[in-house]
């Protein structure tokens, strides 16, 4: 791997080094979280690789950057690197979209690389969302027994969670909600025994996420306000991922960029949509400031950051207490979930 990086960074000047890191960051694989002792080069690494692949798509086309990332991914793969399931996310979309590969050929490529899969972290497991996804190129129905087969084959587990959304997402966009939502029911019940704290937000914030697209595709007033609320908690839980006192910035460059529009919700055709019912016109101001509110003020409080914490600027004073509380909040198990899905509830009418 070291040679590959230098390949693509050891010889840019400063000048160019600079223009990739004013990249946007990309959002990178599947919400899934490597363990501790998952190998892995640094995260920086990954982002500006990803970077680097966008740059040759738009310079070169598709298949210039598939065969990049072709070539990332044999590199992972040899070093056992849990960063393959983001480089294979990154280049099944391409791959798709390449007219000078052809779709069976693409097919082989991932059917070869499952058979090399590293076998000892269950990360990898994730590829196989992957495959689902290009085999949804065939027939949405081929994605779906995929899956299924998967899922006999690796009984349901919290190693397993993000297949058994992603099925359940395959099966809503087919129409049949009822197979949706049990699946979403099966992967709820892994949450408990997961502690590690940003893990746990995470897989909570992607149930939330695909729960959200199950209500707001129902007919009934109460799948409106129930898509409402799903929504307001995959909100709640992207900023709670963001919430560390050690690094309060982080929490505050986020909130800024929903207050700009930059992110969230707020303009989207189903929340907009979803406001036009009778129930709720003539919300969406209240219903705004009162999420923004309770997120961004009340929240923080209710997850055990005090306010001077979540208000702390380089430079106030604190003592040695106040630093080590700090540095310990990062390996609390979240435990408040059920706390936020009542306030949530409340403020959404249910």
């Amino acid at each position: 791997m070291l040679s590959f990086l230098k390949k693509w960074f050891g010889n840019k000047s400063g000048q160019e080094r600079h223009a990739a890191a004013s990249d946007p960051v990309l959002d990178l694989g599947p919400a899934a979280t490597p363990g501790p002792s998952s190998p892995k080069i640094p995260k920086a690494d990954v982002h500006q690789l990803m970077i680097r692949a966008t740059r040759i798509r738009k310079a070169k086309g598709y298949h210039e950057a598939v065969l990049f990332l072709e070539d990332l991914a044999e590199n992972y793969l040899q070093e056992n690197n849990t960063a393959l399931v983001a480089t294979v996310n990154k280049l099944v979309p391409y791959m798709k979209k390449d007219t000078e590969l052809p779709y069976p050929e693409a097919r082989q490529w991932m059917e070869n690389l499952i058979k090399r899969l590293p076998g000892a972290d269950p990360y990898f497991l994730n590829v196989h969302i992957t495959m689902a996804e290009l085999l949804e190129t065939e027939s949405p129905g081929k994605a779906i027994a995929y899956l299924e087969g998967f899922l006999q084959e690796h009984p349901p587990s919290a190693d397993t969670y993000y297949p058994m959304i992603r099925l359940a997402d395959f099966y809503r966009e087919q129409g049949n909600r009822n197979k949706a939502g049990d699946y979403l029911d099966q992967a709820r019940k892994w949450w408990e025994g997961i502690s590690d704290r940003y893990r746990l937000i995470k897989m909570q914030r992607r149930w939330h996420h695909s729960a959200a697209l199950l209500a707001y595709e129902g007919e009934s007033s109460k799948d409106i306000t129930d898509f409402l609320f799903h929504r307001f908690m995959e909100f709640a839980l992207d900023m709670a991922r963001v919430l560390d006192p050690v690094q309060i910035e982080e929490f505050h460059k986020r909130k800024d960029q929903y207050y700009k529009g930059e992110r969230g919700f707020a303009g989207t055709t189903p929340f907009e949509k979803a406001l036009e019912t009778p129930i709720l016109s003539g919300h969406r101001d209240s219903l705004i400031r009162n999420i923004y509110g309770f997120v961004f003020e009340e929240m923080p409080m209710i997850l055990g950051v005090p306010e001077k914490q979540l208000h702390f600027r380089h430079g106030d004073p604190e003592s040695l207490d106040e630093v080590r509380q700090k540095k310990l909040f990062g390996s609390r198990p979240f435990t408040q979930h059920e706390e936020l899905e009542k306030r949530i509830r409340k403020i959404v009418g249910l």
